[in-house]
């Protein structure tokens, strides 16, 4: 598995939209603007209001009233993986979308 660099994440990042299979049956939605704003929806979970910020091999995000970590994208043969801080892998990319409007608070 290859951890996306930098270059790759500010394109695959800004003004787009993750659908991440987590394992609970319904992807998660995280949601990166062009700016820094990000938004997070976990199934059956309010949104997730937060700031993100490029890393030379991944991206820090940092919740509002929640947690924050650097995250980082691999890529492997035919799919994208984020991987936790903790270096495990937390989900697979099923899609993704730009986004259009921001998504609602």
């Amino acid at each position: 598995m290859t951890v996306l660099e930098k270059s790759v994440l500010e394109v695959l990042l800004p003004g787009f939209t993750h659908h991440v299979d987590i394992g609970q049956g319904e992807d998660a939605r995280i949601s990166y603007g062009a700016g820094g704003l990000a938004q997070m929806v976990l199934p059956g979970q309010p949104a997730m209001n937060g700031e993100w910020k490029p890393l030379p091999d991944g991206y820090h995000v940092a919740w509002s009233g929640g947690p924050e970590g650097a995250w980082k994208i691999a890529h492997d043969v035919g799919r994208l993986v984020y991987i936790d801080p903790t270096g495990r892998e937390a989900g697979t990319v099923t899609k993704i979308e730009p986004i259009a409007p921001w998504p609602a608070t």
